[in-house]
C-alpha cells in the first residue's frame, strides 16, 4: 500500500508550457554543472537528468520536434558551468585561445546532446522501455566515440562526477570511467521510473534494483579501497621530487631559457633537503636552448646546472626534415639555413649519459595543432598560435621510460603529457606495457585562477584508480602532487607558488579488470546502440509504409 501511494503523478510534473520546459532544461544543466569536479555536489549526478526526462516525456506525447532547443539549453549550461575557463580569460591570453573557448561553448553542447537525440528517436518509434533501457548505452557509446579522433574532447564525461562520492569511484577499476557513466545513467533512469510509475510491481522492481546496485558498488568500493591501501603499505617505493616553478607561460618562450632552468635548480635547492631518486619537471620546462639539445637531444650543456640526479622534464624536441614537401607540418629552420624541422611536445628522462624520450601523442585540439593536419596537409597552415611553437607533430611510439639505479631497473614510468591524461585507453596502455608508476607533466598555467587545473588533477586521480598505479603530477603553476593508486592524495601543492616537494611513490604491479578488458564496455554499448537505432529506423519505415 505504501508503494502504491509513493508514486508521483506524471501529469502533475509534466511541463505545461514552453517557459516551464526551459526551466526544467536549465535545472538539469545547472545540476550537471554543479556535480562536476571540483564542485563538491557530485550526488546531484544521481538525479540531474530527472527534469530532462520530464521534458522528453512531454515532447514525445505531444509529438513535437522542438526537443533540440531544450537539450541545447541543458548542455549549454552544463558546458558553461563546468568548462567556462577554457577560453583562459587572462589579460595576456592569445586571441586564438579566447576564440577557441567561445567556439567550444557554442558548439560543444550540440555534441553533448547526441545521446538524448538517439533516445528521443527511439522513444517515438518503439516502446518507452526500449528507449530508457538503451539510454545508458547511447551515453557511454557517445562518450567513448567522442574520445577517439584528433578533434576529441572527452573532458566532460559524467563519470568524473563520482569523484566526490567515496567509495563509488573505486569501481572505475572495473570498466573505467565508462562504467561510472553507465552507472549514473542507470541510477537516474531507475529513480525516475520509481517516482513516476503507477504499477506497484514496476515501482518495487526499481526500488530493489536501486538498492542492489548502490549497495554492491559501495561494498565493492570499500573492500577494494582497503585492499589497495594494504598493498601500497607493503610495497617498495622510490622518492620523487616535484618542482613547481610557477613561471608565467606567456613569457617562458620569450625569456632566457637558462634563467628558467636556474629557477628550477634554485627551487630544488631551497625547498628540499634530501636528494630524491628522480626529479620531475613540468611540461616544456625546457623550451628552446640550442640545436644540440633540442634537435640532437644532447643535454651535456646543462649537466652542470641540472646535476647528477635523474630528471624527467618536458622539452621542445625538434627534428630535421629531409624532404619538406612530404611533411605538412615542416617549417624553415632559421638556425640552419636551407633546412626544415618539425616540433614535438616531448618529455626526456635524463640519467647518467643516457636520454629516453616520449613524444606527446594526443594533442590539444586547436591548441597545439589543427585536427587531422597530419593527414590533410593544407590544414597544418591554419593554426599558428602566438605563444610557443604552434603546429606540434604527434609522436607515434608509446612505451614506459625506464629508470635505473646502480644498473638495476627501479621503476618503469608511464609518461603522460598534459591532455593525454584525459584519454583512459592511452594511460591504460602504459600499465599494460609494464609501467609501475605514472608521471603526468602539464602546464595548466594558461588557466590559472579557474577550476581548470583542479579538474585536470581530478582526472589524474581517476586514471590512478582505473589502472591502480600511483601518479606523480607536476604542473608549471600547479596543481602538483602525488596520487595513490586508490585515487587518494598523498601530497598536493597549492597552485601558483614556487616550491618543490619530495614524496614516496609506491611501485606496484597490481592488476585491475579495466587493464585486462580496456574499453570493452563502450564497444559493446556502441554495437548495441547501432542495432537498436537500425531496428527503430526499420520500424518507423514500416509504419510509414503501412499508412
Amino acid at each position: 500500500m505504501i508503494l502504491h501511494k509513493s508514486y508521483v503523478s506524471l501529469d502533475s510534473l509534466m511541463p505545461k508550457h514552453v517557459g516551464q520546459s526551459f526551466a526544467y532544461a536549465c535545472l538539469s544543466g545547472i545540476m550537471l554543472g554543479c556535480a562536476f569536479p571540483p564542485m563538491p555536489f557530485g550526488f546531484l549526478a544521481f538525479f540531474a537528468f530527472f527534469p530532462l526526462f520530464l521534458i522528453l516525456e512531454a515532447e514525445s506525447s505531444r509529438q513535437k520536434r522542438s526537443i533540440v532547443r531544450y537539450l541545447y539549453c541543458t548542455f549549454f549550461l552544463y558546458q558553461g558551468i563546468a568548462n567556462w575557463w577554457v577560453g583562459s580569460w587572462q589579460k595576456e591570453s592569445d586571441p586564438f585561445l579566447i576564440i577557441a573557448g567561445l567556439a567550444l561553448q557554442i558548439g560543444h553542447p550540440f555534441f553533448l546532446m547526441l545521446p538524448f537525440i538517439a533516445f528521443f528517436y527511439i522513444r517515438q518509434r518503439m516502446a518507452s522501455a526500449f528507449a530508457y533501457g538503451f539510454l545508458p548505452c547511447f551515453y557511454v557509446a557517445y562518450e567513448w566515440l567522442h574520445s577517439l579522433t584528433d578533434a576529441s574532447y572527452p573532458w566532460l564525461s559524467i563519470g568524473y562526477m563520482t569523484m566526490s562520492i567515496e567509495p563509488i569511484h573505486q569501481c572505475a577499476d572495473l570498466f573505467g570511467i565508462w562504467g561510472l557513466t553507465f552507472l549514473l545513467m542507470v541510477v537516474n533512469i531507475l529513480l525516475f521510473q520509481f517516482l513516476i510509475k503507477k504499477d506497484k510491481r514496476i515501482v518495487f522492481g526499481c526500488l530493489i534494483a536501486l538498492v542492489a546496485i548502490l549497495s554492491c558498488t559501495v561494498i565493492y568500493g570499500l573492500n577494494r579501497s582497503l585492499e589497495v591501501r594494504g598493498i601500497v603499505s607493503t610495497s617498495p617505493s622510490i622518492k620523487i621530487g616535484i618542482v613547481q616553478p610557477n613561471i608565467n607561460p606567456w613569457n617562458k618562450w620569450e625569456g632566457e631559457v637558462r634563467d628558467q632552468i636556474f629557477i628550477h635548480k634554485s627551487t630544488m635547492a631551497k625547498s628540499v633537503k634530501n636528494i630524491p631518486d628522480l626529479w620531475l619537471w613540468s611540461e616544456t620546462a625546457i623550451p628552446f636552448v640550442n640545436v644540440p639539445l633540442n634537435v640532437y637531444k644532447d643535454f651535456s650543456s646543462l649537466q652542470s646546472i641540472i646535476g647528477k640526479t635523474p630528471i624527467l622534464t618536458g622539452f621542445a624536441n625538434l627534428e630535421l626534415v629531409e624532404d619538406p614537401s612530404k611533411e605538412p607540418l615542416s617549417k624553415p629552420f632559421r638556425l640552419i639555413p636551407g633546412s626544415y624541422y618539425v616540433a614535438y611536445n616531448a618529455a626526456a628522462l635524463l640519467q647518467d649519459s643516457t636520454v629516453s624520450i616520449h613524444r606527446k601523442m594526443r594533442l590539444t585540439p586547436f591548441g597545439e595543432g589543427f585536427p587531422f593536419s597530419q593527414d590533410i596537409p593544407w590544414l597544418g597552415s591554419i593554426l599558428q598560435w602566438g605563444v610557443g611553437i604552434s603546429g606540434w607533430k604527434k609522436g607515434d611510439i608509446q612505451q614506459p621510460l625506464k629508470l635505473y639505479k646502480d644498473h638495476h631497473l627501479i621503476v618503469s614510468i608511464g609518461t603522460v603529457i598534459c591532455i593525454e591524461s584525459i584519454y583512459p585507453e592511452f594511460v591504460r596502455n602504459y600499465a599494460v606495457s609494464g609501467a609501475t608508476m605514472l608521471a603526468v607533466i602539464t602546464n595548466d598555467a594558461w588557466f590559472d585562477n579557474t577550476p581548470g587545473p583542479m579538474q585536470h588533477f581530478v582526472i589524474s586521480q581517476m586514471r590512478a584508480i582505473e589502472n591502480r598505479r600511483a601518479i606523480a603530477r607536476c604542473g608549471n603553476t600547479g596543481i602538483s602532487g602525488i596520487i595513490y593508486p586508490d585515487g587518494s592524495i598523498a601530497k598536493m601543492v597549492n597552485p601558483q607558488i614556487r616550491t618543490a616537494i619530495i614524496g614516496d611513490i609506491p611501485i606496484i604491479s597490481m592488476d585491475s579488470l579495466y587493464m585486462h578488458v580496456g574499453d570493452l564496455l563502450p564497444k559493446i554499448c556502441s554495437i548495441a546502440s547501432c542495432i537498436i537505432l537500425c531496428l527503430a529506423g526499420y520500424k518507423g519505415f514500416m509504419q510509414r509504409k503501412s499508412q
